[in-house]
């Protein structure tokens, strides 16, 4: 019954998944990866998860009515149907060009946080692009794409674009980003389900462990202001690089250094549960007594 120790993973994920809008896929797929599980094994069971969180937290943060049903169709429908197209480009590259990956993901990630720095104000409703519907069909595109080549819903990708181009507030971008991840993991779980042998029960205890951590990571979201939820994921892109750069060395140099990559990320995970902590804390003691 090993399987048992994935539901408090999931919870902790899960809260993370809540509060920031992104499927947990990012912190699943190394922990699976270094449990011996294989590359298709790890991406299917990544993409089960966020499947997950995503229902999960889009149900809470849609009683919150931080959720864009329209937008989040548009984008998570196109993102499925690339997931989907894309594959014969992900067999070629995956085991072959993995550094190239994550290059490509620095230079993105360095752009999100370069963006989330230096636009303060961002205002709901006012689109960043000429055409909001090019948007709309590049952030599918990339979330679909980026999705079936590393078994992750795409939640930091789309919540990016959604604040950056899309004009959408904290609360209302990380809302519409979970319900983009519903489509996106569905359609990749159906496709790895059709080809490849699905580990169905690692993957349901995983999601116990969501649909308890999601929620109370989406209520949480409350106690924070949209700037503070901005500097807090612009904090996960920069250990995401250290992360992903530490991964870029260990491919040509040191293996080893395999763990710290996953230490890093790891860290912004206890980095943020003491943030939420001490803003929980300090909420408590500023109400007034009765």
């Amino acid at each position: 019954m090993a399987e048992l120790f994935f539901i408090p993973i999931g919870i902790v994920v899960g809260i993370m998944s809540g509060f920031l809008g992104i499927g947990g896929g990012i912190i699943i797929m190394p922990i699976l990866l270094l449990f011996g599980l294989s590359a298709d094994q790890a991406v299917s069971t990544s993409l089960m998860f966020t499947l997950g969180t995503s229902l999960s937290g889009a149900a809470t943060h849609t009683k919150m009515k931080n959720v864009n049903w329209k937008v989040a169709a548009n984008i998570g429908i196109v993102g499925a149907l690339v997931a989907q197209a894309s594959k014969f480009i992900v067999i070629y590259i995956s085991g072959r060009y993995d550094w190239l990956l994550n290059i490509c993901l620095i230079v993105l990630l360095s752009y999100f946080a370069w963006g989330m720095h230096k636009r303060k104000n961002l205002q709901e409703k006012v689109p960043r692009v000429i055409n909001p519907y090019v948007a709309l069909a590049v952030i599918g595109v990339a979330t679909g794409f980026l999705s079936s080549l590393l078994g992750i819903g795409g939640g930091f990708i789309a919540l990016s674009f959604l604040m950056l181009w899309q004009g959408f507030d904290s609360r209302k971008a990380i809302g519409t980003s979970l319900a983009i991840i519903i489509f996106v993991s569905a359609g990749g779980v159906i496709g790895y389900g059709m080809q490849f042998h699905l580990n169905y029960l690692l993957g349901l205890y995983l999601i116990i462990g969501a649909f308890m951590g999601t929620p109370v990571g989406a209520k949480l979201t409350a106690k924070f202001t949209s700037e503070e939820i901005k500097k807090i994921m612009g904090r996960l892109y920069v250990f995401v690089i250290a992360s992903l750069a530490v991964d870029l060395v260990s491919e040509f140099y040191l293996p080893v250094l395999k763990w710290l990559s996953l230490s890093i990320i790891l860290a912004f995970l206890v980095y943020l549960l003491i943030t939420i902590s001490v803003t929980i804390i300090r909420s408590k003691r500023a109400k007034p007594a009765n």
